[in-house]
């Protein structure tokens, strides 16, 4: 059975997400926040399908500080964009998708490179592994995946300019999840940009939830 959205998986990606990043997520009561300290330490804060009244008591707490954002995981998406029109929110991004595959149909066996000048690299910070694709030493592309329970949750899958086209984001895909297979992961978990959505549903990710971003 696939995974649902709801409030605990959110909950599970963000703690993930955090891992790989240095953050330390906080429960405030309202909504989970986190300082992104590598982003001029501002303030992200996380609801999921909040009611009108809890995400506009957010956003309006948002539009008071320069330094918060709110990321609002929801499949109301229009109808709380539009509730925050009075308030003057900027919607700075709503084509993210909160995305989960299956972890038991995936390849267990480490990739071929699309190329023979591509090497990779591997390496794990806590709960976090890294692979780094090089190309005649060059950075190529890059990605994260950390453990969260039975849940693998990936970030910061990225190639660089001059590298796109060639395979390399699924190659850095596949490279990760052979990895992580080693742990008795049963489901895949990340948050989707509106580039990186198609990718990912060519290896078979669904779209769980649409993701929104607003600030003052």
């Amino acid at each position: 059975m696939g995974a649902h959205a709801d409030n605990e998986l959110l909950q599970t990606w963000i703690t993930g997400w955090s891992a790989c990043r240095g953050y330390e997520p906080h429960d405030d009561g309202r909504s989970t926040s986190v300082r992104l300290t590598d982003q001029q330490d501002q303030t992200e804060h996380f609801l999921f399908e909040p009611t009108e009244e809890q995400f506009l008591d957010l956003a309006t707490a948002t539009k008071q500080d320069p330094m918060r954002i709110l990321t609002v995981v929801t499949n109301r998406m229009q109808d709380l964009i539009d509730a925050a029109v009075p308030l003057g929110m900027r919607v700075t991004d709503r084509q993210q998708s909160l995305m989960s595959v299956d972890m038991g149909g995936q390849d267990v066996e480490d990739p071929r490179p699309p190329g023979d000048d591509f090497t990779l690299e591997r390496e794990q910070s806590g709960a976090c592994r890294h692979v780094t694709v090089r190309s005649d030493g060059h950075l190529a592309a890059r990605g994260s995946v950390s453990v969260v329970n039975e849940y693998a949750v990936y970030d910061r899958i990225v190639t660089e300019d001059g590298f796109r086209r060639r395979g390399l984001g699924s190659y850095v895909m596949r490279a990760l999840t052979a990895g992580v297979l080693e742990d008795d992961v049963t489901t895949g978990l990340l948050m989707a940009s509106a580039d990186g959505r198609a990718l990912y549903e060519f290896l078979g990710w669904q779209h769980l939830a649409d993701v929104f971003v607003i600030r003052g």
